[in-house]
């Protein structure tokens, strides 16, 4: 390429213009026609490669790189294979081909009960929830606060624990008429990694927990993520991360090892007031629709990055105690109102963990309704049952009641001495 030298002339200009020598100058100076033109060298090919890898190769090997962090080794070897043919044999490319492959396929079965923990909305500002009215003992057997499920990720992630699909626990297959088979199997995991399944009860943020230190609704913010809005005491809001939702995603952000594949958890949503902090129960008000709507985009980014939705009941009623036909209006309802804003689901979580029979009408009307997972609530050992058309399997309650009362039955995922808020009350 040719470059006139410009600024060469310009300078003599100047030097002319201070000298007041103009007719010498004029003499003595160069014309422009006199410069000559400097030619840069053509880049070498070598040169030319290097710069085509950085365009094409570099973003593909990055790119490989974020996917595999989350065990995504399928997809990231996937993006290798865009890689341009004359660099298919590129060092840095064999290499994390080959790294990924192994990697792929060094799972390794996990040949024990797989745990499954939950919790409730977490507690924001402990001195509002604690703060000795009628609600505090409730919230003190049955909530986590925001620091202490902090402190729980931490350690579970320590402990090499990883979140996993509750549809991991088995494998679903369609026999000659058509109907689903489920057949027990151990889900496959990073060799030293524990499989975990995580859910959150209720999910509603209802009218009971205002004033009381936590948050109020789940939104999208400004870069799509899944937030909360919070109303601290004063009445200011923010949006960040109050509870657990958005917090598993940030943590997951920061170490997406602690997922397998991006796995969050599941929502236990029950509909008696709404449905992530939205009142979509009530028909007479005048956003119902904008409402409706928030949900429906809310729970649909949710389900993208990695969360499930379940069914805890519309009213939140006893299963086991109330009658076939309480349970078939009880379940239509919820599938009318929320199920149509969430989605299906195949999961059904027992109010209270208050398991029904095996086999009864009830699991035979809940099946037909299409659900396949049961879960129960037992803070002992884990336990997995795979039969020919459900799975059962009991939740551990991650709780002040838990902590407080049998921190050797979880003592396994974490120690509660590293996790207990020294904010959080005696039971009474």
């Amino acid at each position: 390429m040719k470059v006139k030298k410009i600024s060469v002339i310009l300078s003599l200009a100047v030097i002319i213009s201070l000298s007041g020598c103009s007719n010498t100058a004029s003499v003595n100076a160069p014309s422009a026609e006199q410069i000559q033109p400097e030619e840069e060298p053509e880049p070498t090919e070598e040169e030319l490669a290097a710069i085509r890898r950085a365009d094409t190769v570099v973003p593909l090997l990055e790119e490989a790189q974020e996917l595999a962090l989350g065990y995504f080794y399928e997809e990231a070897l996937s993006c290798l294979s865009k890689v341009p043919e004359e660099f298919a044999q590129d060092e840095e490319v064999t290499a994390a081909v080959a790294r990924y492959t192994e990697a792929k396929d060094s799972f390794v079965p996990y040949d024990q009960p797989v745990r499954h923990i939950f919790f409730h909305s977490l507690i924001v500002d402990t001195s509002l929830a604690f703060d000795g009215d009628y609600m505090e003992n409730g919230y003190n057997y049955w909530m986590t606060t925001v620091d202490e499920f902090k402190a729980m990720l931490e350690e579970l992630y320590a402990n090499q624990y990883i979140l996993i699909d509750i549809h991991d626990l088995c494998e679903e297959t369609t026999d000659e008429n058509g109907n689903t088979v489920l057949t027990a199997r151990q889900p496959l995991v990073p060799e030293g990694k524990i499989p975990l399944v995580l859910s959150v009860d209720d999910l509603s943020y209802y009218d009971y927990m205002k004033n009381d230190g936590f948050p109020i609704k789940l939104l999208l913010d400004e870069n799509g993520d899944v937030k909360n809005l919070y109303r601290d005491q004063n009445g200011l809001e923010s949006i960040g991360d109050y509870d657990v939702v958005p917090i598993l995603d940030t943590f997951v952000k920061e170490h997406p090892d602690f997922s397998l594949r991006g796995v969050k958890g599941i929502i236990a949503a029950t509909g008696y007031e709404g449905t992530l902090g939205y009142r979509v129960n009530d028909m007479e008000s005048p956003t119902l629709e904008e409402d409706r709507e928030a949900v429906r985009t809310v729970a649909g980014r949710m389900k993208e990055t990695g969360w499930q939705f379940a069914s805890h009941g519309y009213g939140h009623k006893h299963t086991a105690e109330i009658s076939n036909k309480a349970l078939v209006d009880d379940t239509v309802r919820w599938k009318e109102e929320i199920a149509s804003l969430v989605g299906d689901t195949d999961i059904y979580v027992f109010p209270y963990g208050e398991e029904i029979d095996y086999p009864s009408d009830k699991l035979t009307y809940l099946q037909s309704e299409g659900f396949r997972y049961f879960c129960g609530v037992w803070a002992g050992k884990a336990f997995v049952s795979v039969k020919d058309t459900y799975v059962r399997q009991t939740r551990c309650n991650l709780d002040g009641f838990t902590m407080k009362t049998r921190p050797e039955a979880v003592s396994d995922l974490l120690d509660v001495s590293k996790v207990l808020d020294p904010d959080r009350p005696e039971l009474k």
